[in-house]
């Protein structure tokens, strides 16, 4: 009896998380479990299995930084070179591209806010609740907005108005 309580008063000392922080890290479990599985596939073979045909092998992991709806979430992203016909290659993930910082929902708000008249230098503080210390720089929203990768809303005419002033942005940085 005394060795239950005991328990139970250990467990009420503890801090319960806020919300955000464990939704914050559901988020990182289900992008790492994501990858994995990923990279499980192109190899043939889970870590330590023994398989008659394997693609390649594991070498380590990298750490990267990805800001998404729930703010930056730092990543571990494995490495592994796979076996090809032409030779040895490193192994790339689809689900998260290289160099890809910010998922694409981030991205359609940066060019949401600049198409509203938000400067570029501004956005940053405008998005501080979204992005809280992730790097973006002015360049960073000009690329996104340039770019064309952002696929925009349709909102009442809306995507053809930000489609005429995303190519008359871009021709007067042209020029």
């Amino acid at each position: 009896m005394e060795q239950r309580s005991k328990k139970l008063k250990a467990v009420q000392e503890v801090e319960p998380s806020p919300l955000g922080e464990l939704i914050h890290d559901a988020v990182r479990v289900a992008i790492e479990e994501a990858i994995q599985e990923e990279l499980v596939a192109a190899l043939g073979a889970a870590p330590y299995e023994r398989a008659e045909v394997r693609h390649g092998y594991r070498n380590g992991s990298r750490s990267r930084l990805l800001t998404g709806p729930t703010g930056p979430v730092g990543i571990e992203v494995p490495r592994a070179t796979l076996f090809t016909a032409g030779g040895e290659r490193e192994w790339a993930s689809k689900i998260l591209p290289r160099y890809q910082r910010r998922l694409p929902e981030v991205n359609e708000v940066l060019a949401e806010a600049y198409l509203a008249g938000t400067n570029t230098r501004r956005i940053r503080g405008a998005l501080r609740p979204l992005l809280r210390n992730a790097p973006l720089s002015k360049s960073a929203v000009s690329r996104v907005v340039i770019s064309g990768q952002i696929k925009l809303r349709k909102l009442d005419g809306f995507d053809k108005i930000a489609t005429v002033m995303m190519k008359t942005d871009k021709a007067q940085r042209a020029a």
